[in-house]
């Protein structure tokens, strides 16, 4: 096959609530806390109460968390409700306030949806005020489409480093119909019923099938200790999802660091004609049980026939926690999932200056400066880069975060890439190509 030259830059056409239970027996939704404070007379808002909420410190000094939960006492669905929340010290000043929006995009007559808003660098506050402050009426399948029954189940719960609380397992649809799930949500309730966090889903799916069970991972932003889960979620019967035109090309291989993290590389391929975006959602599984999960979106449209090298690194909390039980044992899957693309903008080819490359460890290190030479500006500049071995084997992948360039403007970019342990940088070659799309007018 024609090996790839070093640096060769070109063109890459590149919710119905479900109660589950971790530690303690689950609960009712409707279980609420006595409020902190009762909140002053708020914008007309008739319809949208706050039901209840909680301030609790956080795990740092000086932060402070607030968390409730919003009822739509209406008679109609609404969209997204943003609230006020403030601090208000023991001379009833207020000393922080923020704006925040539920952590549900719609809500039905009669139904409830949590929110949490976290402070930092405020001095022991006496209370805390929520107050509604607007919503919008739902419109079309947020409006009229009913919510789907939903059944999540908690399976592993862990803190990883940076102290965050980690959630995972599997969701399934038990109905007749296809589900559209925008979010997934679970609030953990204390003694007496209060509200201490909320653990959001950061991977998981969009879409699930008649009886289709898809694994997820949540993020609560430290250990709560002894809860009780419960959840809220965003998801309502919809039609089913046109045919999805991505595909992995041949077998993902799970690699290994110096330091023992896995990674997964592969290829997404776009095998339709038309352009695609959309997400893939890599599960590492050792003996049946998950324990790592990975979400790899698209950084923009892939044209037909266009290949996107990918490598799936870090997963919350993978590295300590994941010591293969036996060679075999350990598989990898892949769930594909498209979503709606801009299909009217062509890709356009950028430049890309490199001025450090480095391979140090187990990760190679690429710095430098992206460039728009076009007369109009472009959207989603990236740098995508691949490794190979010599004979072609993909080795690594990645790019760079998407930057918006106005015409002939300069930005730097950096790349950080997993290699395998005992990876010869010196036998690879290496492939980087900068891409963009045409901003519109």
């Amino acid at each position: 096959m024609t090996q790839l030259n070093p640096f060769r830059f070109c063109l890459w056409l590149a919710f119905g609530f479900a109660i589950v239970g971790c530690q303690t027996a689950a609960i009712s939704p409707t279980a609420t806390s006595v409020p902190t404070s009762t909140p002053p007379p708020a914008t007309p808002t008739p319809e949208i109460q706050v039901i209840s909420y909680e301030l609790s410190p956080g795990a740092a000094a000086g932060e402070w968390r607030v968390v409730g939960l919003v009822e739509n006492k209406g008679k109609g669905s609404v969209g997204p409700i943003r609230l006020s929340v403030s601090l208000i010290d023991t001379a009833g000043e207020r000393v922080a306030e923020k704006s925040t929006q539920i952590l549900m995009s719609n809500l039905h007559p009669g139904e409830a949806g949590p929110f949490s808003v976290t402070f930092e660098a405020v001095s022991s506050p006496a209370e805390a005020r929520v107050v509604p402050l607007a919503f919008e009426p739902a419109d079309g399948q947020l409006a009229d489409g009913p919510r789907a029954e939903l059944i999540a189940g908690l399976e592993q719960f862990f803190t990883i480093g940076s102290g965050e609380f980690v959630l995972i397992g599997n969701v399934t649809n038990p109905g007749r119909s296809h589900i559209s799930l925008d979010s997934l949500n679970f609030l953990g309730l204390g003694p007496n019923s209060a509200e201490l966090l909320v653990a959001v889903m950061l991977f998981g799916p969009g879409w699930l099938a008649p009886g289709e069970t898809a694994p997820f991972l949540a993020l609560a932003p430290e250990n709560p200790g002894t809860v009780q889960w419960t959840q809220y979620h965003d998801g309502l019967i919809a039609e089913p999802p046109a045919a999805v035109a991505l595909e992995i090309r041949g077998d993902p291989l799970l690699s290994f660091t110096a330091q023992g993290a896995p990674f997964v590389v592969g290829t997404l391929a776009n095998g339709g004609r038309m352009a695609s975006s959309g997400s893939v959602l890599i599960s590492l599984l050792d003996e049946n049980q998950l324990v790592g999960l990975w979400e790899i979106g698209t950084p923009r449209p892939l044209q037909p026939g266009e290949q996107l090298a990918f490598a799936a690194f870090g997963s919350p909390g993978i590295r300590p926690r994941f010591k293969p039980s036996a060679a075999g044992a350990v598989r990898v899957e892949t769930r594909i999932e498209e979503r709606p693309a801009d299909i009217g903008r062509l890709p356009v080819t950028l430049s890309v200056d490199v001025s450090i490359f480095l391979s140090e460890a187990s990760t190679i290190f690429i710095r430098g400066t992206l460039h728009n030479p076009m007369e109009f500006a472009v959207d989603r500049a990236t740098v995508y880069a691949e490794v190979r071995t010599a004979t072609g084997e993909l080795v690594t992948a990645g790019w760079s975060e998407s930057q918006s360039l106005e015409p002939d403007q300069l930005a730097d970019f950096r790349l950080e890439l997993p290699v395998p342990a005992g990876m010869d940088a010196t036998l690879t070659e290496y492939d980087l190509r900068a891409i963009g799309l045409k901003a519109q007018p």
